[in-house]
């Protein structure tokens, strides 16, 4: 099976329980689609999980989010200052596997993206910064028709209510689009649960956040 999950954002005992709740095999491949870090209580912890995950030869593909960019912009000088910074001793390893995560990653059916595709640019797979900061894109869908092909875009960044994102599952075949971020980091009515989308069912599991 092929799994996705959005905006982790420092929810580490979350995350731990969703990869439960789904069973995740060794063979599955599992999609993790940027901001590990942040608003949650363990964005270390996070990491650390993910890492172990890698290490154990686990199917995993990892995209930056912003969170991630943020990071290395602050390191750059390119940014005044940031709330997180990884711990001293982890310093080096956690830019480093930063830096090395892509802006977009296409299995079949699908292209996996942290925020969103920039369709009014002729190649949406160009523009980088689109793909970790865009916002309320589905209208422009229509000014690239061919782009996509019977590819659907799958993407978190922009939060909303479990309910909805439901929803927004049980219609991406027909809209080519979903999003996944249910806010789990989020104490907002409806958000504060961490999605798991099976890309081969296109079932969604809701996990609440117990962090």
């Amino acid at each position: 099976m092929r799994y996705a999950i959005s905006d982790i954002h420092g929810c580490s005992k979350t995350f731990k329980l969703a990869l439960s709740e789904i069973n995740l095999q060794p063979t599955d491949e599992l999609f993790l689609l940027g901001d590990y870090i942040d608003r949650g209580p363990d964005s270390q912890g996070v990491l650390e999980m993910i890492w172990d995950l890698e290490a154990s030869g686990q199917p995993i593909v990892c995209l930056r989010g912003n969170h991630e960019e943020m990071v290395l912009e602050y390191v750059a000088g390119k940014r005044d200052r940031y709330e997180w910074f990884p711990q001293p001793e982890l310093k080096q390893k956690t830019l480093n596997w930063f830096a090395s995560l892509p802006h977009y990653h296409e299995t079949p059916g699908y292209i996996l993206v942290h925020a969103g595709l920039n369709f009014l640019h002729p190649e949406p797979l160009s523009d980088e910064y689109e793909m970790l900061w865009a916002r309320y894109w589905y209208d422009d869908m229509v000014k690239n028709p061919d782009f996509l092909g019977d590819r659907i875009v799958i993407h978190g960044h922009t939060p909303a209510k479990m309910l909805s994102i439901r929803k927004s599952i049980q219609l991406m075949a027909e809209n080519q689009y979903t999003c996944i971020d249910s806010g789990c980091s989020q104490e907002m009515e409806g958000m504060g649960y961490l999605t798991v989308l099976n890309l081969d069912t296109q079932e969604g599991t809701f996990v609440r956040c117990i962090d």
